[in-house]
């Protein structure tokens, strides 16, 4: 009797009834609130927690959990694991990152799942308790994950086509070496002749007006100047025309050459039939 009272006046059976207490609570609320047989067996507050305040985050946690507010159910139990350190907790976030991915749809809340359930199997295990539930939900989260992968490795759209090979680049052959050719001839000429002979008019007609300042022109003089003018812009507009049309000309040269080329050349061969023409 005395050694008992003693204990009692320690405080060690309080402590001790405490943790009991919490454990139940936190093994009760789990049968009730989330339904996992294996989490609603036995949880052990480890040892200077704060019971209550696990408790209380606890019971938020189920609320939350009861009205599909997955995340702030995930924090809540995250917080009371903190201060209890039960491993009923484990299982219980392993259910709320399962039913998070069913909202969110990312395969990374399955993959957190998978490795609470397998760290709350493991402790159960090596307690010498039944984890056959967490097994199954591993076993079950390890499908949806192979089924994800198998979405992922196929395809997605038509494949692409295949790139057609590059074009050869164009080679002038008879044709295309003599529109080049006239091309140059036409931008010379035309641009030579047509610059000699505007310049030659101007020249002329600047002449005639310094020489009719100092002496009056008569009639023949006027007409030579006149001829003279006539002749030079005759000139520029004849090698502009001359010009122009070799340009033309060379222009159209090869553009039938290029045309030509796109397309296989013809060639004579001789067969066994005779001669024939392969394209």
């Amino acid at each position: 009797m005395l050694s008992r009272g003693r204990r009692r006046r320690n405080g060690r059976i309080p402590a001790l009834a405490r943790s009991c207490r919490l454990a139940a609570a936190i093994g009760l609320s789990l049968a009730l609130g989330l339904g996992g047989p294996a989490a609603a067996r036995q949880a052990e507050p480890a040892a200077g927690a704060d019971e209550a305040e696990a408790q209380r985050l606890f019971e938020e946690g189920s609320k939350a959990y009861n009205l599909g507010k997955f995340d702030v159910a995930i924090e809540q139990f995250e917080a009371a694991y903190e201060l209890s350190h039960a491993d009923a907790l484990l299982y219980n976030l392993g259910q709320a990152y399962s039913k998070r991915y069913e909202v969110e749809a990312d395969p990374a809340h399955l993959r957190k799942a998978r490795v609470l359930f397998l760290n709350f199997a493991k402790i159960r295990e090596a307690a010498g308790s039944d984890a056959r539930d967490a097994r199954e939900r591993i076993a079950a989260i390890d499908a949806q994950l192979a089924e994800l992968g198998k979405g992922e490795a196929q395809p997605e759209g038509p494949a692409p086509a295949p790139e057609s090979p590059a074009k050869p680049p164009y080679r002038p052959r008879a044709a295309g070496i003599a529109g080049y050719a006239l091309i140059g001839a036409g931008l010379v000429l035309g641009t030579g002749l047509g610059a000699l002979g505007l310049v030659s008019a101007g020249r002329i007609d600047d002449q005639r007006r310094d020489e009719w300042q100092y002496v009056p022109l008569s009639g023949a003089r006027e007409q030579q100047y006149a001829d003279s003018y006539q002749s030079a812009r005759a000139l520029a507009f004849a090698g502009i025309g001359v010009g122009g049309a070799l340009l033309v000309t060379g222009v159209v040269l090869v553009a039938v050459d290029a045309a030509r080329g796109k397309t296989a050349p013809r060639r004579a061969q001789l067969r066994p039939g005779g001669l024939a023409v392969a394209f």
